[in-house]
């Protein structure tokens, strides 16, 4: 492996593949089920099969207490748009038994209306039943009144456990009926969390931060317990998990260890904390050498290597502010792709708002008393972030392509495992393969650190069969903060042998006379396709050039929707394979829809239901989308549709809805207060929704609605939104009240503010406060059905 000094200019890297697979299939540990349909869920050492087949989940986390119960399924259906295929959520004790002895399941603490949508729209869940959760919740999710009974939590003394069987008790309750054992959604259940690695503040105390909830001290013995009494409970599934990193109990047998990835740790407590690099971005062989801050207690080569908790974001803590970019959430997820990991599982995948508490605040005390977006993909208030769309493309990705990596064992370069995160220089690859194909991960993203731009890179892997370079002939460029997945010797429809691409495969329409594969080229690579020319008859490229050499076709292509290579096989059907520009594949979404698979490209969340296609944008009444295969001709909208012309095999169209300008009476009371009267919920006709954004420079804002905490803000160079739809009345007027806490100069957070203060005009303040505005933005909503009795085909 080169040294740091290396420059990388027409450099070429090699990755011997030659040496005998590993086997990745025994079966090693005891999990799994069958439910009354026959449907099968089982784990071999390397990763999930799912009714036989191998599985590689996606599972996201959306804490359902944590969200109005009114929006649940919309916000799930973003979810199952955004490639999310099991849904994990906290049930936290606190949320549930704020008072010994008064359960309260009712509004957003109903986990039986919860468990019911998402088994109504096919999502399996994984309950995390804890007792202690965590998650930023007062007491890490363990009532107050615990405090006072003066008993060893998190233990085997047996007055705790009295509580905890009592407590699952209710929960099976709520969930009887829909356990995967009773054909119903529940697959999996997570015991405990960070057992013997953390543990989180009692806030009952008088000063916080004192005392502080147990880690634990009972090993796996007190995990085998919690799961006795789950399963006599009636909490019986196939999976259990528990969390395994940096010390914490695992138990021999019975339980799936998942693992937690975080870039950014702002609960850091020490304010003036530098963060250094983290190893999250370094290709290692995590199957057989795991990253983890502290000593894995357990065999890793007994088990897949699974994820609960990718950070998808990070919380925000008074301390620590740092903003997350999309390329660390993307970038994150592919390296633990190419590094061997075959369930990822993001925390946060759906932020929300803590409800509020009976006797007190039901947060940790180092973050928001009420929000808790997490800068997730989806937001506070099920706003998109940029990181929703990076992680949809790679979702795509794999739903196609997933059960071909999960069984693909992992090769690095030599000396990886000495790479440290501070180098910048040594191109960061990895490989998974499988029988002479497979997919060639690169990073080139590192936290907390700038990295440099790789020029003129070629790599030869070394295979059983051939020396295979990529690219032939020419370097490529991967340019700072890109990642990509790039394929070679891949088996497309009818044989035809995809030798490599320096493009990522995203998806494929599977049509009636041929199948349509999406590829997309990484921001600053050239896009280049070559073909075994002995599997098919011929080849025709649109916005491209080709040329044979040595049984070889090489085409070059420029990337977006004119970009087109068509194939007829040796059979003489036929192939057609679209590239797209990184731009353009963040726009992409794949809908079943009116009988057949269609690619949609268009901003903000798209969903298909009841086969209806829903829309939802932004600030202006107008949106265009392009479409493949066209819309049929009997579409009927809620906003005006028109066809605007073809670009390739695209139809592109303009939805047009009346534009709205939604004023609210906005008033300055003092430096730290605005006044905000919310009119009715009329404001809505014909919108989606509101949003409030407000970019100041302060220290924390925090919004009171007639006289209550429902949104608080800790500064940062993010600007502070609230979506109003859920504060709205049928009839009434409402008051919101902004305060504002200014920075003091020499606050150590500042570090995290300073593009506000460059702009602020505060020069020579002891005290930084200012509102730079106060904006409304406008979510529209549009619908695409068909004509009632219409023929389809």
């Amino acid at each position: 492996m080169p040294t740091d000094q290396d420059r990388f200019s027409e450099e070429m890297y090699s990755l011997d593949l030659r040496e005998p697979e590993e086997f990745a299939g025994s079966y090693s540990f005891q999990s799994g089920g069958t439910s009354p349909r026959g449907e099968t869920f089982a784990f071999t050492n390397y990763y999930l099969t799912r009714n036989g087949r191998p599985c590689l989940p996606i599972m996201g986390e959306f804490h359902y207490s944590r969200f109005p119960r009114r929006f649940w399924e919309e916000e799930l259906r973003k979810m199952q748009a955004g490639g999310i295929t099991i849904v994990a959520s906290y049930i936290f004790w606190i949320h549930v038994e704020e008072e010994e002895g008064v359960f309260d399941w009712s509004g957003e603490r109903d986990l039986r209306s919860f468990v019911e949508i998402c088994q109504a729209l096919g999502m399996p869940i994984i309950l995390r039943i804890g007792p202690f959760v965590h998650g930023e919740c007062r007491n890490g999710g363990l009532p107050d009144w615990l405090y006072g009974r003066g008993i060893a939590v998190r233990s085997n003394d047996e007055r705790y456990l009295c509580y905890v069987r009592r407590f699952f008790a209710q929960i099976a309750e709520q969930v009887k009926g829909f356990l995967f054992k009773d054909g119903g959604a529940i697959m999996g259940i997570q015991l405990e969390n960070e057992y013997m690695h953390a543990g989180a503040p009692w806030e009952t105390t008088h000063k916080q931060g004192v005392e502080w909830v147990s880690a634990g001290t009972d090993g796996s013995a007190h995990l085998q317990i919690l799961k006795q009494l789950a399963v006599e409970a009636g909490l019986e599934v196939p999976i259990y998990t528990c969390t395994a990193w940096g010390g914490a109990a695992v138990p021999e047998d019975g339980f799936l260890p998942t693992q937690a990835a975080y870039a950014f740790t702002p609960w850091e407590p020490d304010p003036l904390h530098e963060q250094a690099p983290t190893g999250e971005f370094l290709f290692l062989n995590r199957h057989a050498q795991p990253r983890s801050a502290g000593k894995i207690e357990y065999d890793t080569s007994r088990y897949p290597y699974a994820y609960s908790e990718l950070g998808g974001g990070t919380q925000m803590t008074y301390a620590h502010r740092p903003v997350i970019s999309p390329e660390c959430v993307q970038a994150m997820a592919i390296v633990a792709l190419g590094s061997g990991t075959n369930w990822l599982g993001y925390y946060m995948y759906h932020g929300g708002s803590n409800p509020p508490g009976k006797h007190a605040h039901l947060n940790e005390y180092t973050t928001p008393r009420v929000s808790y977006d997490f800068q997730a993909p989806v937001r506070e208030y099920g706003q998109l972030n940029a990181s929703y769309h990076h992680l949809r493309v790679l979702h795509l990705f794999l739903h196609e392509w997933g059960e071909t990596l999960a069984p693909m064992i992992v090769a690095v370069p030599p000396g990886s495992e000495q790479l440290t995160p501070d180098n910048t220089h040594t191109l960061r690859y990895a490989v998974r393969r499988k029988d002479g194909s497979g997919f060639l991960f690169l990073s080139n993203y590192q936290d907390h650190i700038e990295m440099q731009d790789h020029e003129g890179i070629q790599l030869r892997l070394e295979l059983p069969d051939e020396s295979l370079v990529v690219p032939e002939g020419w370097g490529l460029t991967l340019r700072k903060d890109v990642s990509a997945i790039l394929p070679f010797n891949l088996r497309l429809e009818r044989e035809v042998l995809l030798k490599y691409a320096t493009a990522q495969p995203v998806t494929k329409l599977h049509e009636v006379d041929q199948t349509t594969y999406v590829f997309f080229a990484p921001e600053g690579i050239e896009a280049e396709f070559v073909f075994d020319r002995t599997t098919y008859q011929w080849a025709e490229v649109a916005s491209g050039v080709s040329s044979v050499r040595d049984e070889r076709e090489f085409i070059k292509v420029e990337a977006g929707l004119d970009c087109q290579i068509h194939i007829t096989a040796l059979d003489g059907t036929h192939l057609q394979i679209l590239v797209l520009t990184q731009e353009q594949a963040l726009t992409l979404w794949k809908v079943h829809l009116w009988g057949e698979d269609r690619l949609i490209l268009a901003n903000g969340p798209l969903m298909s239901h009841d086969e209806s296609l829903e829309l939802c944008w932004q600030d202006r009444g107008v949106i265009r989308l392009a479409a493949y295969p066209s819309l049929p001709d009997d579409v009927v909208t809620s906003a005006d549709l028109h066809f605007e012309a073809t670009e390739g095999v695209f139809s592109r169209y303009t939805l047009v809805v009346p534009e709205r300008s939604v004023a609210l009476d906005i008033v300055q009371v003092s430096s730290r207060t605005i006044r905000i009267t919310l009119p009715a919920a009329s404001i809505l006709e014909g919108l989606h929704d509101v949003f409030l954004k407000i970019d100041y420079l302060g220290d924390v804002g925090s919004a009171y609605l007639d006289g209550r905490l429902i949104g608080d803000n800790f500064a940062s160079e993010l600007p502070w939104e609230i979506g109003l739809k859920r504060f709205l009345l049928p009839s009434e007027e409402r008051e919101l009240i902004l305060h504002f806490s200014p920075l003091a100069r020499d606050a150590p957070t500042g570090r995290y503010l300073q593009k506000k203060i460059a702009a602020g005009s505060t020069a020579g303040a002891n005290e930084l406060l200012e509102i730079f505005s106060i904006t409304t933005h406008p979510e529209y909503h549009a619908r695409l059905t068909r004509q009632k009795g219409a023929v389809h085909d």
